[in-house]
């Protein structure tokens, strides 16, 4: 039975886990207590191998082009520098944790963006969102209380419903 085969056969809910390590599969299958199916596929084109119709050929992935890395990143009066790992407010260094740094610099990267619980999970903590918020709010508790005392003029807004986004304040010098 071909791939397309084993997916029409199938009776309870689908997961589909592309690229995912097998430690990552275990734990989805033991947070859902095996009441549903967890397909690894290795990567995109053996995703689209498997969901094409029988004797289509599926279409190969576009080539992504290259992200390009800004290692200083500055909203406002907020500047970080990732290769030195620092974050100062108007020129003075924000103490920071290495996890609190992270998370202010995804929070930079795209200024007024609403970062939702799993999005900040797999970009800062860089593994799958399984549902659990705990570490994402007590990070965001933590950097919060660092920024009151050391920056401000920076807020880490939270967005009912969506999840977290950086309020930079115009405030005088």
């Amino acid at each position: 039975m071909d791939a397309r085969g084993v997916l029409d056969s199938i009776n309870v809910p689908l997961v589909l886990c592309v690229g995912t390590s097998a430690e990552e599969i275990a734990a989805i299958a033991r947070a859902t207590g095996g009441r549903l199916a967890v397909l690894y596929l290795p990567d995109t084109a053996s995703l689209r191998a498997a969901l094409a119709s029988p004797g289509e050929v599926p279409v190969p992935a576009a080539v992504p082009e290259p992200v390009p890395t800004h290692r200083v990143v500055e909203f406002g009066k907020l500047r970080l520098d990732a290769d030195l790992r620092e974050a100062t407010w108007r020129g003075s260094l924000v103490p920071l944790s290495a996890r609190e740094f992270d998370l202010l610099f995804a929070l930079t990267r795209d200024p007024g963006r609403v970062w939702t619980f799993a999005q900040l999970t797999t970009h800062v903590w860089e593994r799958p969102y399984l549902g659990d918020i705990e570490a994402v709010v007590s990070a965001v508790k933590r950097l919060r209380r660092q920024l009151r005392s050391a920056a401000p003029g920076v807020v880490v807004e939270s967005v009912r419903g969506g999840g977290y986004r950086l309020v930079v304040a115009d405030t005088p010098d």
